[in-house]
């Protein structure tokens, strides 16, 4: 029998904590500083409003659809909705593809946070005061990669690997009832401790950061940043919010289920992502420190600066630990769900046992992630095509797909089944019409602004990591087109 969430709360924390990542705690924040401050807030918001939670919305209605149907990959959900099409099926497989592709530098990442953790916790961490100098040479030691950074990388692995082998509600549910409370509790405690440094000078910060300069409205490259931060924040156009939804009973409200995962990812974002980093750093180095820290992205404010303010207090190793162990539950809840559309692809199309599907998506992750530690630009190649490009032009895919070429009625019945209210259609006309839109335009500004300096960028580490995706791609599809059968669960 195909396993669906145990409770409510279950499925809301791991819908959540599928959303919740290094996104909000590190890349939010640094985008709000370097692009406009609070004005960079308005163009986030009506993307917000305009794509993310119909986005989300979307997923979470084709996913309790397919579900019911005993369909849980983009590959079987596509098929499910479309008479098991198989252009509809190869389409569907760009769900799989995108998230395997970020799982597999995801997880390297993870596993520096889980490292300087427990780091900080033994006292290992240099000790440099209030100076970053100290902890940016020792980053640069330790992504190099160093022993401590691989063996950090194979316990990362091995707590996905055993997590995910205990399937959907002993593994990720447990997980998150467990792993987003907690998030929550150290994540407003970290908040309330930093905001009061130096007698409310943290506060300062953060009335500072979010400032607006509204004249940073009138470049597109502020538009693009915080619609790309919706994305990256919602886990949008990459088919796991729909893997999730379809463990979800056929008669859950899945609207209510939708509006609640979305909300708590804009808590922990704009509450709590933005009340840490940059106002600590602002507490500690002042304000001329923001913009600096801001243009060197947000491995250097998780890193670099977040440890250089919090060692420098009374019980610096112990709240170091708070902080990285705060962003490894974010990290972890992603990649758990990053790698279970992989995992259903494997049960339900080559009806393959949920250990052995496991087992194969794990060894993926595993080669893609030792690629992103010893190859220098994988990382970067890897996020540009799956954690920009593909995302984007799958999410637009999804709306032509779900609501025009399904059908708006059905769509619309389908949305409003068992929900807490009822959207009116006149709605999904808008969203059908407008979210594309967004979508096309969000695809020409990356393609100006990113594409030529990408796409000319040849090397041996280039080629390396367009390989590795072009094989992914491959295989995918092959499973794709491969002969449907029903799936084993033991």
């Amino acid at each position: 029998m195909r396993e669906s969430w145990q409770t409510q709360i279950g499925l809301i924390f791991s819908a959540a904590g599928n959303a919740i990542g290094l996104g909000n705690l590190l890349r939010f924040p640094s985008k709000v500083a370097l692009y406009g401050g609070g004005a960079f807030m308005i163009p986030y918001f009506i993307a917000l409003l305009l794509v993310g939670i119909p986005l989300m919305i979307l997923e979470w209605v084709v996913g309790r659809f397919a579900g019911a149907r005993g369909k849980g990959s983009m590959v079987g959900i596509c098929g499910e909705l479309f008479n098991h099409n198989l252009l509809a099926r190869v389409v569907g497989s760009l769900g799989v593809i995108i998230p395997l592709l970020i799982v597999c530098y995801y997880i390297y990442i993870e596993s520096w946070t889980l490292a300087y953790g427990v780091l900080s916790l033994f006292g290992h961490l240099p000790e440099g005061g209030a100076q970053m100098g100290p902890f940016l040479e020792f980053f640069k030691s330790f992504i190099a990669p160093s022993k401590t950074a691989v063996l950090f990388l194979i316990i990362t692995l091995l707590i996905n690997w055993v997590i995910l082998q205990r399937g959907v509600v002993k593994g990720i549910e447990f997980t998150a009832k467990v792993g987003i409370p907690a998030l929550l509790i150290m994540g407003i405690f970290l908040s309330i401790l930093t905001l009061s440094l130096g007698g409310g000078k943290g506060f300062e910060g953060l009335l500072f950061v979010f400032s607006p300069d509204i004249s940073a409205l009138k470049n597109p490259q502020v538009w693009l940043e915080a619609s790309g931060q919706v994305f990256f924040t919602l886990s949008l156009g990459m088919g796991a919010i729909a893997t999730y939804a379809s463990y979800v009973k056929s008669n859950q409200d899945v609207l209510k289920a939708g509006f609640v995962t979305a909300g708590l990812n804009e808590f922990v974002e704009i509450v709590i992502g933005a009340s840490i980093a940059l106002p600590a750093a602002f507490a500690l180095f002042g304000a001329a420190s923001i913009p600096e820290l801001a243009k060197e992205g947000t491995f250097r404010i998780g890193f670099v600066s977040m440890p250089a303010v919090l060692m420098s207090l009374p019980f610096g190793e112990l709240l170091s630990a708070v902080w990285f162990l705060l962003l490894f539950l974010a990290a972890l809840t992603s990649s758990l769900a990053l790698a279970q559309p992989v995992i259903a692809l494997l049960e339900e199309e080559l009806k393959l046992s949920h250990s052995l599907s496991v087992n194969i998506t794990m060894i993926l992750i595993s080669f893609g992630a030792f690629l992103s530690a010893y190859v220098p630009n994988f990382i970067d190649e890897l996020d540009f095509w799956a954690g920009t490009f593909m995302l984007v032009f799958f999410a637009l895919l999804e709306v032509i797909l779900f609501v025009w070429i399904f059908g708006l009625t059905k769509f619309h019945s389908e949305l409003t089944r068992d929900a807490f209210i009822r959207i009116p259609k006149p709605v999904l006309y808008f969203f059908g019409v407008v979210s594309p839109l967004f979508l096309i335009a969000l695809l020409y500004q990356w393609g100006i602004s990113k594409a030529p300096q990408v796409l000319l960028n040849l090397n041996t580490d280039i080629i390396i990591a367009r390989v590795f995706i072009v094989l992914i791609v491959f295989s995918v599809i092959a499973i794709a087109i491969f002969k449907k059968g029903e799936p084993k669960y033991s």
